[in-house]
């Protein structure tokens, strides 16, 4: 049988990240790879107790199918954790989707056509990569210093770009893969040029609740009052993965053109898992798991941070964020961490490599470190092992 395929599946490639990390398994390999939650951190018994509440109580709503939107139950809840959390949303504002990856997806199946140009930070998250990626979106990257994308490269590219772009993605609170903060100057600055040349924002906002050190910094959903943004939320981080949920804020017009498209996607996300879920946000749980979290992971960012600095040799840079699960490592130019790679293996060590972050395959230089999931004697060890390859390299 010879089979022929869509021009969309022809644009899909395979992770370079996915296909490195099989050898993380490698035993007695301490791994910075991928961006896992803490397990610790899991409430299972919390979620057992509710699980068998929500059975007993809403058993037949809860293994029925569902509405598209969401759940009343669950949308409401996401309103609350929203102004939990200094962001105000309605009800008509909020889609319920299974991942904010699910959200990327439907944003590029809503705006996305051939070629169609659309604005990136450099690097950005991989993921909304591939979904811009399998749309052959025409993306172009904007370069970022350690308060978010540069304005001055966004107003000059928007200024001189023969065709609108469809919308300026960005990831402003604890990036993913940099780790950087955008500034609140950098945030209404973006706001207003957005507006001057009519292209909407794009807010991936995954770590947003996960902030260590200093005041947390308004939305652009907010700061914008909800006008002209579109911000993606998931409890993949703040939370667990395991259920694939997450939610998308927008504008009463653009959440019922989601819906629609979700509709012809996976009609609706699960209800068992809303009901869960609501119930665990309602009930205050959300808010204690996320102070953990952030007791759990701030010691550890710290315990990268100064073994960094002690370990490191003159020449490499790195980022030094305030919250999330990432930093971002800067080795000099001559150094390719792809080719690198397995060198870092041989001394049990392993992290993700920097290019596939960069739209254009830039950053070969570079690397992300997560502090998330390993232990803090792991992290310590793990640099220290970092460190002595980068030196024997170098």
């Amino acid at each position: 049988m010879t089979y022929s395929f869509s021009n969309l599946s022809k644009n899909i490639r395979r992770s370079e990240i996915r296909e490195i990390l099989k050898w993380t398994r490698k035993p007695g390999l301490i791994s910075f790879g991928g961006g896992l939650p803490d397990s610790d951190l899991f409430p299972l018994k919390e979620i057992a107790d509710i699980t068998k509440e929500v059975l007993d109580t809403k058993g037949y709503l809860a293994l029925q199918y569902g509405q598209t939107k969401g759940e009343p139950e669950m949308v409401q809840a996401l309103c609350q954790h929203m102004q939990e959390f200094g962001d105000d949303a309605a009800c008509e504002n909020v889609c319920v989707v299974s991942s904010s990856q699910q959200g990327l997806d439907l944003l590029s199946m809503l705006f996305l056509d051939d070629q169609t140009p659309i604005i990136v930070e450099m690097p950005t998250y991989l993921g909304a990569l591939q979904a811009f990626r399998r749309h052959n979106a025409n993306m172009i990257g904007i370069s970022m210093d350690n308060d978010g994308m540069k304005m001055d490269e966004l107003e000059k590219t928007l200024s001189e770009s023969e065709k609108q772009p469809r919308f300026i993605y960005t990831i402003p609170d604890f990036q993913n893969p940099s780790g950087i903060t955008m500034s609140v100057e950098r945030r209404n600055q973006l706001i207003a040029i957005a507006e001057k040349y009519g292209v909407p924002i794009v807010e991936d906002s995954p770590y947003r609740e996960l902030r260590y050190i200093g005041e947390t910094l308004p939305s652009i959903w907010k700061l914008s009052g909800g006008k002209n943004v579109i911000m993606l939320k998931t409890f993949s981080k703040i939370l667990f993965p395991g259920m694939r949920m997450g939610w998308v804020v927008a504008e009463e017009e653009i959440i019922d053109k989601f819906v629609v498209l979700k509709q012809s996607v996976d009609l609706c996300t699960p209800s068992f898992n809303q009901l869960i879920l609501a119930s665990y946000i309602e009930k205050g749980m959300m808010k204690e798991t996320i102070e953990k979290a952030k007791k759990c992971y701030k010691p550890k960012k710290d315990a990268m941070l100064k073994s960094l600095e002690k370990f490191m040799p003159p020449g490499v840079r790195w980022s030094k964020p305030e919250g999330g699960m990432f930093l971002w490592v800067e080795l000099p130019e001559s150094i390719d961490t792809k080719e690198i790679f397995m060198t870092a293996i041989e001394h049990d060590v392993a992290y993700v490599i920097g290019a596939p972050f960069y739209h254009d395959g830039r950053g070969k230089n570079t690397m992300r470190l997560s502090y998330s999931f390993p232990s803090l004697e792991q992290i310590r060890e793990g640099i220290e092992r970092l460190a002595k390859m980068v030196k024997s390299i170098l």
